[in-house]
């Protein structure tokens, strides 16, 4: 894919990225300046070319998935023994979901493993995976319900002691809870929001890529909604109603003030949509595989599609990126609003109050002066 390199030149100070608005050449000289000075207690001591990529690949997503409650140290692949299992998106949602292995040898409830595993099977039979939590909207409103074969399994009662007798044998056929749900949503891309890049450094070359989705992966509960299926199907389905009572109902309407339009997109409709759409699952490929290292350096680097790589290559076939701003206009995009002359009109009305009602204002200094 091609990208735009970046005529300004950045400088490192004390392991941070600062950029300096002036061109290649004139970056140059600037660096040789400041460094000759001696009494420059913060040198420039190194400069990179940037590159901007448009995005990732014009068939992929470039997803950024943190995990607020896992330490840095035990990363999920293969390494750590907790490669990930799955991986699903619900593209519109913008909902993902990772399963994980749980190691069931160590520290392990193994009847709270086989009653949860029995439960959670359960119900992904009849509603398939990832058919809970937020997702699935909490499971309210209309849900897939069992059908023939599917009704008689789930309804059967469980006796866990064959499974725990046997719990290698258990453990291989996945009849207990052996992995753990993650999931999140991503923040939706908007004009306010920031556009985060994921930089890698060649040399003396800077890559940026765009991010297309940066969501925080949390514990999902699937299983213990599952144990909640499982009690609501063993009730009777004969319930006796309990008799409604007379509430007084007080309605109002809410019209919309300050130019806020009708939202009429009701929380029914929105969980609807969010149950309605289908999962996309996706390969998992582990981190520090051959496959996951080709993929990176075929992606990650402006110019990998086309063969270049050197510096004089680069700045020769890529596009420059030019500020549509000056260097004036730019610092007046960022600096404060002036007062205006009405603003500066009332000031003087009110010093001329004050002078009139007796106040001494020949110690205050006249801002406005100049």
């Amino acid at each position: 894919m091609t990208g735009v390199g970046s005529e300004a030149t950045q400088k490192v100070q004390k392991g941070q990225l600062e950029p300096q608005n002036q061109k290649s050449d004139d970056a140059g000289k600037n660096v040789k300046a400041i460094d000759s000075d001696s009494d420059d207690d913060d040198p420039i001591v190194r400069s990179y070319d940037i590159y901007i990529k448009p995005r990732v690949t014009p068939d992929r997503q470039f997803v950024v998935m943190q995990f607020p409650n896992r330490d840095s140290s035990q990363p999920y692949n293969e390494k750590s023994e907790s490669a990930p299992l799955a991986i699903r998106m619900k593209p519109k949602a913008g909902m993902f979901e990772m399963d994980v292995p749980v190691d069931p040898w160590h520290n392990y409830d193994r009847l709270k493993g086989v009653v949860m595993g029995d439960a959670l099977n359960k119900s992904e039979n009849v509603k398939g995976p990832g058919s809970h939590g937020l997702a699935s909207g909490f499971s309210i409103g209309a849900q897939p319900a069992a059908r023939g074969r599917q009704r008689t399994a789930a309804n059967e009662e469980l006796d866990p002691q064959p499974l725990i007798g046997n719990f290698e044998n258990s453990v291989r056929n996945r009849k207990v809870l052996a992995k753990q749900t993650l999931g999140g949503q991503s923040v939706p891309k908007n004009g306010i929001r920031p556009q985060y890049m994921v930089g890698v450094f060649q040399g003396e070359q800077l890559h940026l890529t765009p991010v297309d989705h940066f969501v925080q992966m949390r514990p999902q509960f699937h299983h213990i909604d599952a144990l909640a299926e499982a009690a609501a199907r063993a009730l009777p389905r004969a319930v006796v109603a309990r008799p409604q009572e007379a509430r007084a109902v007080h309605l109002t309407a809410k019209s919309s003030i300050d130019g806020e339009e009708e939202n009429e997109n009701t929380m029914a409709d929105r969980i609807a949509a969010v149950q309605a759409e289908p999962w996309n699952s996706f390969r998992v490929v582990d981190e520090n595989s051959d496959e996951a290292w080709a993929s990176f350096y075929d992606t990650m680097f402006v110019g990998a599609d086309t063969g270049l790589k050197s510096n004089e290559e680069l700045r020769a076939n890529i596009p420059k990126l030019k500020s549509v701003w000056s260097n004036a206009e730019y610092l007046e995009a960022i600096a404060p609003k002036r007062q205006t002359a009405k603003a500066k009109d009332k000031k003087l009305k009110g010093k001329e109050v004050a002078e009139e009602d007796g106040f001494d204002l020949s110690n205050l200094e006249d801002t406005d002066s100049e």
